[in-house]
């Protein structure tokens, strides 16, 4: 068996062997540069999307905490603004969802995706672009919101709980990111998937214990809360902050769960409707 290198029949040079570099797929890069520009050149909807978390830091996190003092949860009594942190942190999550889950359905309703698909360019890319650019997004709002939070309070979390945090909200924005993708393959309508996208993040925001410990929820909210996936999100930030990967660990395997299902079921929506073209 001999190793010499390959050469070119016609003028019997050696041929350079191919390239083994490890890539991802070009549709698939192509796909995230295009959601980059939809979600950057557009300065209105950046602007949209990362000022309400400092806003909401600066006003309502900073009024409330000092008319509420401290609350209580698991045991310990912290500061209303540790407690509320997490969960505006989410809020800026399910708006940065909610601007992937249109764009997703206006180019359904356009019937831009087929004319996508009739290129090069996989289902599975398509969606991994518009998940991995937004989550993109989410983490350089948690960091400007958490930088706006260690400039107006004094968090003492450890490094290991910063590190917790940062990767419950990469999980966490996969999850829901997932969740909005997965309405905008649902709907055909536009005034139904317009009324619904937006009534649910505050619906799903203040149904779980969000502002407020779960003990001092209504019973009936309290019991709906667990079918709120909004509920599993605040708790996995908020338990990484104050009590690290050891108390947000089944939370973040939660989430995880929630993105894989809402990844298999948009394939296979996907699919489907592409059998009905």
């Amino acid at each position: 068996m001999t190793t010499e290198a390959a050469t070119d029949r016609h003028t019997g040079t050696p041929q350079a062997p191919p390239s083994r570099r490890l890539a991802l797929p070009s549709d698939a890069v192509a796909t995230m540069y295009r959601e980059y520009c939809l979600l950057t050149r557009n300065r209105t909807n950046l602007l949209l999307a990362i000022t309400p978390s400092a806003v909401y830091l600066l006003l309502f996190a900073t009024s409330l905490a000092n008319l509420v003092g401290e609350v209580g949860y698991q045991g310990r009594r912290i500061g209303y603004a540790e407690f509320t942190v997490p969960a505006l942190l989410l809020s800026s999550m399910l708006a940065a969802a909610t601007t992937s889950g249109t764009s997703l359905f206006q180019e359904r309703l356009g019937r831009m995706d087929v004319e996508m698909w009739s290129h090069p360019l996989r289902r599975s890319s398509y969606v991994a672009g518009k998940l991995m650019v937004t989550t993109a997004l989410v983490l350089v709002q948690t960091l400007a919101a958490l930088g706006v939070a260690l400039a107006v309070f004094d968090f003492r979390w450890p490094i290991g709980h910063w590190a917790a945090l940062l990767c419950g909200t990469l999980v966490a924005s996969v999850a829901f990111n997932g969740l909005y993708l997965l309405l905008a393959t649902l709907f055909e309508d536009f005034q139904r998937f317009t009324v619904t996208i937006n009534v649910l993040a505050p619906v799903l925001l203040f149904a779980s214990p969000s502002f407020y410990p779960a003990e001092q929820m209504a019973p009936v909210l309290r019991w709906l809360s667990w079918a709120d996936p909004v509920t599993y999100g605040i708790r996995c930030l908020r338990d990484a902050a104050l009590l690290g990967f050891g108390g947000a660990w089944p939370w973040m395997l939660v989430l995880v769960g929630i993105a894989v299902a809402t990844c298999l079921l948009i394939a296979r929506s996907m699919v489907a409707q592409a059998r009905q073209l």
